[in-house]
């Protein structure tokens, strides 16, 4: 019985042993004031996991102290700057996880910016899939719903009509592609969508410009004409002006 119990007690106590947690020393050392500033200071280097170590210690170890707030924000800032796929929805899940935890804090607004900047950093070019920036635009409606009084609801409000610039030069494509198969009607359908639902396309003199072809082609020169007539009235310096002084003189 002795020797049995000479065996087991010390299996037992190696069994019961906990795991070794290294601490970076250099925060035993340093005020939590401190030890936030040198993960600015790397962020400022760009070295963003090397920042976000200083961070996650700041937010695990004073998680409800102001300093441990913005600690979470940075972390997911760290996420976001480096700008990969992988970490762009990291850095998503941190914002939100800052919203839930904090939603009174009054960097919330920010966080939610944030949140649709990263489907905004992720939307494809014009001519692919509009998914991410239809995403995007929903995002940046739920920001300035939420906060319509925010400092950063200029900077919202830019960023929204970029997105829309987008949507809309997605529908232009599709209608120019119609155009170049000579299915006028569709592409004037499609176009006539265009100019009713996005009011500030930034390439409205060219949309005008091209329902006036769709129309003319369709035999339809009345109403070209008043296209062609908001081009030269609205868009007097465009390169499409000119082109529409001549299909007018001509018509």
């Amino acid at each position: 019985m002795l020797a049995l119990l000479a065996l087991t007690v010390p299996a037992c106590h190696h069994s019961n042993r906990q795991p070794v947690i290294h601490v970076n020393p250099e925060f035993v050392t340093l005020s939590k004031e401190q030890v936030f500033q040198r993960g600015e200071e790397w962020f400022a280097k760009k070295k963003y996991p090397k920042a976000r170590t200083y961070y996650q210690h700041i937010y695990e170890t004073y998680p409800n102290d102001p300093l441990g707030r913005r600690a979470l924000l940075r972390i997911a800032d760290t996420y976001y700057m480096q700008a990969d796929p992988v970490n762009l929805v990291e850095a998503q899940y941190k914002y939100r996880d800052f919203i839930n935890r904090y939603p009174g804090s009054d960097r919330a607004d920010y966080a939610m910016l944030q949140i649709a900047m990263v489907s905004y950093k992720q939307m494809e070019k014009p001519d692919r899939d509009p998914a991410k920036t239809r995403e995007a635009l929903e995002k940046f409606d739920d920001m300035i719903r939420a906060y319509p009084k925010s400092p950063l609801r200029a900077e919202a409000d830019a960023r929204r009509q970029d997105v829309l610039n987008r949507l809309a030069k997605h529908e232009h494509i599709i209608a120019r592609y119609y155009m170049k198969r000579g299915s006028w009607n569709a592409a004037m359908l499609r176009l006539n969508g265009l100019i009713d639902q996005f009011g500030q396309y930034n390439e409205r003199d060219a949309a005008f410009f091209d329902l006036a072809s769709c129309l003319q082609h369709l035999g339809r020169k009345g109403e070209a004409r008043l296209y062609y007539e908001r081009v030269v009235s609205e868009f007097p310096k465009s390169d499409y002006a000119s082109r529409a002084k001549r299909n007018l003189a001509s018509s």
